[in-house]
């Protein structure tokens, strides 16, 4: 069998353990494809040309990062715009139970999802990762649960790529008896993705971290979602806990998402009291109706809030390992090996980053999607320029257009993999569950039911979504009751574009003016003040 190994050359930035702020121009190796997963075999100081049977990408004075890693998301839900409850006009909401019950909540949010589900889950898939993607993003935790495997994945899923059994995932509030199960999960050296205690400071939900605490789950590999509704007590507590009573090296980690808990809430994490108790701050994007589109965009709103609330403790360097190492490094406490890091043996993923600021960890915070030139997961280019493409032998892609820019992804059809499935085709197949919600759902389940009903010798599995995501307290985001019938939101642009920032003006959201300027950090003179 052939092998190709891929070498990238500019400014590389490799957040090794031993020097983390390093940066020098240099290669990064990937490699050997076909026998086995890529892994980073090599990183090098100085150019030079490359050894037989070694494809190099010179990205001139670009930085190299390694691929951005979000444990925070919702793909089933990336087609929906931001969504506000218009009829609550009393403050925000007090915790995650509540939201899912306002009027507007299913005619706009779950109803909406399932239908793409149902409709157009090959199309959806493909809408979700190149959102990512478009980020820099390589690995991304909140897949839809699914049976059959999507044509096209590029992005890695924290939820069942690696191994089914190394981590387990909950979004919703956990019993007694779930907690002891999932500790004994912990126990077995797996790690447990939970969000957790997501609400305002001291609110109901709170007492959910004291429940995880009783049930001993506090520990080393716990990746916990929000944790907003909690502070310096309990983050010591993890400490101590995971530290003196599990006998651990350190706290786990929590992934903070400030834009869906400014909008929702009107405040966010403590996280300077979680760093100062030594637990791994990672940020994600959550999803469409109260997140940002990817990583790029978590990082401004995060920029605003540390202005906002004068945090300033957390530096680019820190918000750049927020997206890399930090999570890189949790996800190798259960797998192993992790991305996040250019280190030998670990993930080979990369971000190439067009350079407009020298300092590199101000470069990544104030990058934009048209800054994104290149993105490499398990060592093969998946998404970027056309001529990034083309130097790594991606040849049949299709264009990807936005901001009166275009970047490339090689996506196969459903149907015939070895064809090129044009992003024409996938929003022409998204903007028919739009137009028609309510029939793409009927036409959805009635496929479900016929391959079912066809039996072993039927054909192939088709790729079948569930939601993620409670519709409210007692309910799931399910299908609308039968005779029902609704509009979808206008599908939403990939990137954070002129629209997505006009969304956000208030009085959107509960944040309080925070995130009314926040297209000025995406502007090319944006910085970091």
């Amino acid at each position: 069998m052939t092998t190709r190994m891929l070498e990238l050359q500019g400014r590389v930035v490799p957040l090794q353990r031993n020097d983390p702020e390093a940066h020098f121009t240099g290669r990064v190796r990937f490699g050997p494809e076909g026998s086995g997963p890529a892994v980073v075999e090599a990183v090098r100081a100085r150019r030079a040309d490359p050894p037989d049977g070694v494809v190099q990408i010179d990205v001139g004075d670009a930085y190299i990062y390694p691929g951005l890693t979000d444990l925070h998301s919702h793909l089933g839900f990336a087609t929906l715009p931001m969504w506000d409850e218009p009829t609550r006009t009393k403050g925000p909401w007090l915790h995650r139970d509540l939201w899912p019950g306002a009027p507007s909540y299913k005619e706009h949010v779950s109803w909406p999802a399932y239908a793409y589900m149902k409709g157009a889950p090959e199309a959806l898939l493909a809408y979700a990762q190149v959102r990512a993607l478009a980020g820099g993003t390589t690995t991304i935790q909140g897949w839809p649960p699914a049976k059959g495997a999507p044509v096209n994945r590029f992005v890695r899923s924290v939820d069942d790529d690696i191994d089914r059994d190394a981590i387990r995932t909950s979004v919703i509030n956990l019993g007694p008896s779930e907690l002891d199960d999932r500790r004994k999960h912990l126990d077995e050296n797996r790690a447990l993705v939970y969000h957790l205690s997501e609400g305002q400071r001291d609110s109901l939900v709170a007492r959910e971290f004291n429940e995880a605490a009783t049930a001993g789950c506090l520990r080393f590999r716990l990746i916990a979602i929000h944790c907003c509704a909690v502070g310096p007590e309990e983050f010591r507590q993890w400490n101590l806990h995971a530290t003196r009573v599990a006998g651990e090296q350190a706290p786990g980690g929590i992934v903070w998402s400030p834009l869906s808990n400014l909008w929702l809430y009107g405040e966010t994490t403590d996280v300077v009291s979680a760093m100062a108790e030594g637990i791994t701050v990672c940020l994600g994007s959550d999803w469409g109706p109260s997140g940002t589109k990817n990583l790029l965009g978590e990082m401004k709103v995060a920029i605003r809030w540390i202005q906002r609330a004068g945090l300033d403790g957390i530096t680019p360097f820190d918000l750049a390992n927020m997206v890399t190492a930090n999570p890189g490094d949790l996800l190798e406490r259960a797998w192993g090996r992790g991305p996040g890091r250019f280190e030998p043996g670990r993930m080979a993923d990369a971000v190439v980053v067009t350079r407009r600021h020298d300092d590199p960890w101000k470069n990544l915070a104030l990058a934009r999607e048209s800054d994104i030139e290149l993105v490499v997961a398990d060592g093969r280019a998946v998404y970027g320029d056309r001529a990034r493409m083309r130097s790594a032998g991606e040849r049949l892609t299709t264009a990807v257009r936005f901001g009166g820019r275009s970047k490339h992804v090689p996506l196969r059809r459903p149907d015939d993999p070895a064809r090129r499935w044009t992003w024409t085709n996938v929003m022409e197949e998204l903007s028919a569950v739009q137009a028609d919600p309510v029939q793409a759902i009927e036409d959805g389940l009635n496929a479900e039911a016929a391959h079912f009903d066809d039996g072993p010798d039927g054909p192939a599995p088709r790729l079948i979504l569930e939601s993620d995501m409670p519709g409210g307290p007692g309910s799931v985001a399910g299908p609308p009751p039968p005779g029902t019938v609704f509009q979808a939101p206008e599908i939403p642009g990939i990137v954070h574009d002129r629209a997505w920032h006009t969304s956000l003006r208030s009085p959107r959201g509960w944040h309080d003016r925070v995130l009314d300027d926040i297209d000025e950090l995406f502007a090319d003179d944006g910085e970091w003040s």
